[in-house]
């Protein structure tokens, strides 16, 4: 079982000076996102090739790269301007999975829902089924995240309509362990959603507010999602989506999450 993290580190002013930092602690493996500019700036080819040396030397990986998400980035979106620079966002994120040799793209059905579901669903459904044909292509795997209740993709039957007709080669499932949680059906949303995940976003919350705390820290039964892991036959790595206890570097924070699995 792979631990990653988020490519983050607490006083480090870019993605190129966290990287080194992270692998002292060591991280083998971790999530980027393409939403701060300031941190990582993608389309400045010299940042790039930055990126891709220090990875290299480092020994450090990106496992997976999360498409811009929120109202200014809505694949769903009835707004045009905002459709488009959400698919265009997550257009510029398989193409920086293919740079970077990441194989995993995770992406998010919708911002919170102000209006019209069912339009909004299918809006949602048809650019994931495009999207999909574009990561076949650049031999990346599109995984799409359980959210929070208000908005798409919020349960399994609602993840695998969304999925249905799909190619299941080139999408599949983030399950989100805090956002499960939420829905007060951890158990079951993890029996039905593990069999198909290729990645996770791993946080603890106290079953009301999406927290994002270590496990441990919150009401989930990890030593039961350990069991139901294992049992569905998952594979997918563990993508910690939080920051360490205070004071606790990354290699020992990876121990407690497993102590707190049960292992």
């Amino acid at each position: 079982m792979e631990i990653v993290c988020p490519a983050w580190y607490p006083g480090a002013e870019s993605l190129i000076d966290a990287i080194p930092l992270l692998a002292d602690q060591g991280v083998t493996a971790v999530e980027i996102g393409v939403n701060f500019s300031s941190y990582f700036n993608f389309r400045d080819a010299r940042e790039l090739q930055a990126l891709i040396s220090v990875l290299s030397s480092s020994g450090v990986r990106i496992h997976s790269v999360h498409s811009p998400f929120g109202p200014g980035y809505d694949i769903s979106s009835p707004d045009d301007n905002v459709h488009d620079r959400g698919v265009d966002a997550l257009i510029d994120s398989i193409e920086l999975a293919n740079v970077t040799d990441a194989t995993k793209v995770i992406v998010h059905a919708s911002d919170i829902l102000p209006g019209c579901r069912h339009r909004q669903f299918d809006r949602a459904r048809g650019v994931l089924r495009e999207m999909a044909a574009v990561a076949r292509e650049s031999g990346v795997t599109l995984a799409l995240e359980n959210l929070p209740p208000t908005y798409l993709g919020n349960c399994p039957e609602e993840i695998f309509a969304l999925l249905d007709g799909i190619d299941r080669e080139s999408i599949a499932v983030c399950f989100d362990s805090g956002h499960a949680n939420l829905s007060g059906h951890f158990e079951e949303y993890a029996q039905a959603l593990l069999p198909y995940a290729v990645t996770t976003h791993i946080h603890d919350n106290n079953g009301t507010d999406d927290q994002h705390r270590f496990p441990g820290e919150g009401i989930i039964n990890w030593p039961r999602f350990a069991s139901i892991y294992r049992s569905t036959g998952c594979d997918a790595g563990m993508m910690l989506e939080c920051t360490p206890p205070q004071g606790i570097a990354w290699c020992e924070a990876f121990q407690m999450f497993r102590t707190a699995l049960g292992e």
